[in-house]
């Protein structure tokens, strides 16, 4: 790319939007993808790892209702997951 394309704002959005769109693309077909994986490896590339990490905080913890205390866990870093 020459300075110029890089110094013009049409070049960098349309660049951008098209960013945007495959990001999108690769979303919609991750999900796709996701979705159509064997029970196990759903729930080994969605849930497990964050549910790993949770039962590693009790386990250091160690907290009187540790059922509670994972299930506050999830629900505390359900938006982490990927």
């Amino acid at each position: 790319m020459s300075g110029k394309e890089e110094l013009d704002p049409n070049v960098n959005s349309s660049k951008s939007e098209k960013n945007a769109d495959n990001k999108s693309e690769n979303n919609i077909n991750n999900k796709e993808n996701i979705n159509n994986l064997p029970i196990r490896a759903y729930l080994d590339k969605t849930v497990v790892p964050l549910v790993l990490q949770g039962m590693a905080e009790v386990a250091k913890e160690r907290p009187e209702n540790p059922v509670k205390y994972l299930a506050d866990f999830l629900m505390n870093h359900s938006n982490d997951a990927k």
